[in-house]
């Protein structure tokens, strides 16, 4: 019977930790991808460096927590991107500007994608 007690108060544990980084992830991701539709939008008004340097800072603050639960690599690429981003930002190449903003959406929903439980 103790073991019984036991075995459950482990999964239960189990079970809240997946919650709660799922949690995470969702929650990350989407303050992301609503700060990467604002740096699309001010990119034609030309102010696309704030919100670049505003989403760097967000991924910045979370990216330590979200290596717990993500891939080293994914978090590196995006952190690449958001590089490249912050380049193009700048500029007036929209085509790599544009090229980017489509990569770091697509590594976004990967990550959000990768975290759910599928069967």
């Amino acid at each position: 019977m103790k073991r019984l007690i036991a075995a459950g108060i482990l999964l239960a544990a189990v079970i809240a930790a997946y919650a709660s980084s799922l949690v995470y992830i969702n929650d990350t991701c989407a303050q992301a991808k609503e700060i990467i539709v604002r740096c699309e939008e001010a990119y034609k008004d030309g102010k696309a460096r704030e919100a670049a340097e505003e989403l760097s800072d967000l991924w910045d603050k979370k990216e330590k927590a979200l290596s717990f639960f993500v891939n080293h690599s994914r978090i590196d690429d995006i952190e690449l991107e958001i590089s490249s981003l912050m380049l193009y930002s700048k500029t007036e190449d929209e085509i790599l500007f544009y090229e980017h903003i489509e990569a770091l959406k697509m590594l976004i929903h990967q990550i959000k994608e990768l975290s759910l439980i599928h069967i």
